[in-house]
């Protein structure tokens, strides 16, 4: 709990929309268990009103998220000593070893997944650790109406946000938020400005993000027995299987 508290306030201090902390007490000097209190925040999350938004709301929406997401991942945050490279590194071969015992890759999938990784791993080498959320969803995206229509009012759910590569928001944002919101994905660019690090190292973490969110997505649904969520996940990695059969970065 300490640590999400220094994230709020981060948060705070950096101009990120997010619901502040008002109290907290981890002590028990209050109550017998530790808590902390968050502000009300009116509106409804994405997963609720993106039905309701017309298509200059959700280019709006785009701008406002992109230039909410640039403040969060402009703050350095090293919270462990362990380089990005080499804790992706186990992320990604841990997820791959669930995969093949789930079924969803084969073995041989899972040497063309290596493949893919390999060819790209020497991009993450470097990458410096920004705040990032980790769990970017149409869910934990406040949205408020006012005058004008919706808009964008802060994001929620810190619980995972870590010190990682910014660019993995961005993969999950482009491949599994505004999937079903593609109108947002230009505004979006726009308003979160230039990405870090070379224009090739930069394509190829968003690329080697985007395929380790699937993976990752399948092994997180049966953990947490959403069935529905999984068989997205398999089918999404399918198709990713699909469109890379046989094909091999230049590097």
């Amino acid at each position: 709990m300490r640590r999400l508290i220094r994230v709020m306030q981060l948060l705070d201090a950096n101009g990120v929309p997010h619901p502040r902390v008002r109290w907290w007490d981890f002590d028990r000097r209050t109550l017998p268990y530790a808590y902390y209190v968050q502000e009300f925040l009116p509106g409804e999350d994405g997963a609720r009103a993106l039905s309701e938004l017309g298509e200059r709301e959700r280019e709006r929406l785009g701008a406002e998220v992109g230039a909410g997401l640039r403040r969060m991942h402009d703050i350095e945050y090293e919270d462990t000593p362990l380089p990005w490279a080499g804790e992706f590194d186990e992320r990604m071969r841990v997820r791959m070893a669930e995969c093949l015992e789930l079924g969803a890759l084969s073995d041989a999938e899972a040497r063309r997944v290596g493949e893919y990784y390999e060819d790209r791993r020497a991009a993450l080498e470097g990458v410096r650790r920004r705040l990032t959320h980790d769990d970017l969803s149409l869910g934990n995206l406040l949205l408020e109406q006012r005058a004008d229509g919706w808009h964008f009012a802060a994001f929620l759910d810190f619980e995972r946000t870590r010190g990682r590569d910014p660019l993995i928001d961005l993969a999950r944002l482009r491949g599994l938020v505004f999937d079903t919101c593609p109108v947002a994905i230009p505004a979006f660019d726009r308003a979160y400005g230039d990405i870090s690090g070379t224009p090739k190292h930069a394509r190829d973490r968003l690329e080697l993000y985007g395929m380790y969110l699937l993976i990752w997505g399948v092994s997180w649904s049966r953990e947490f027995d959403l069935a529905t969520r999984e068989a997205d996940y398999r089918r999404r990695l399918a198709r990713w299987l699909d469109e890379n059969r046989g094909t091999r970065t230049s590097g």
